[in-house]
């Protein structure tokens, strides 16, 4: 068998499964309509749960050293961008807000478990573009404001997002993804 018989197969081997590959968020309660209802949102992203790998995220934090420390509050606000301008592009019906008085929804991102992924991924000549991307595991609430009931939870598995050197960059990315995601749900 030549070479370029076996890197061809290789090739669509990878394709199928890119094209059977699943959307790794799903509903796992609730109506998913809520989001394509037009209507406005805060959004909040709950860590107090979080692990990077077996350390709690305060500990991940302190280990890598006090800039890491002293830079989280602005990273993570940094990163959440990213999910804030996706979800607003993507979205049919709802929107984000800061205005808490225009507000019908809160969605509350909870962060269960973070791969904090690594720049190598993208220095590699054969790796996907999201070789080395953050993952995340964890749920989403929708909560109507009005009664503060949670009206949907999403089951976030494994969304993964792309390489990059800086770590604030790739988490952004993640939650780019994450956004994209959502917005894909029927």
């Amino acid at each position: 068998m030549s070479k370029k018989v076996l890197l061809f197969g290789l090739l669509c081997l990878f394709c199928t499964a890119n094209v059977f590959a699943g959307n790794p968020v799903s509903v796992k309660s609730g109506s998913i309509s809520v989001l394509k209802t037009p209507s406005k949102a805060l959004l909040e992203v709950d860590y107090s749960a979080a692990k990077v790998g077996k350390e709690t995220l305060d500990e991940y934090l302190k280990r890598r050293g006090d800039d890491f420390v002293r830079d989280w509050p602005r990273d993570k606000e940094t990163a959440i961008q990213y999910f804030k301008a996706r979800f607003d592009k993507k979205s049919k019906g709802m929107k984000l807000t800061t205005d808490e008085s225009s507000a019908s929804y809160k969605i509350v991102i909870r962060v269960k478990n973070l791969d904090m992924g690594n720049a190598s991924g993208i220095f590699t000549p054969f790796a996907s573009a999201k070789a080395g991307g953050v993952i995340m595991t964890g749920t989403i609430d929708i909560i109507d404001l009005a009664t503060n009931k949670v009206v949907c939870v999403l089951n976030v598995d494994e969304v993964k997002g792309e390489g990059f050197v800086s770590e604030t960059v790739r988490l952004g990315m993640m939650y780019n993804e994450l956004a994209t995601m959502i917005c894909k749900l029927k």
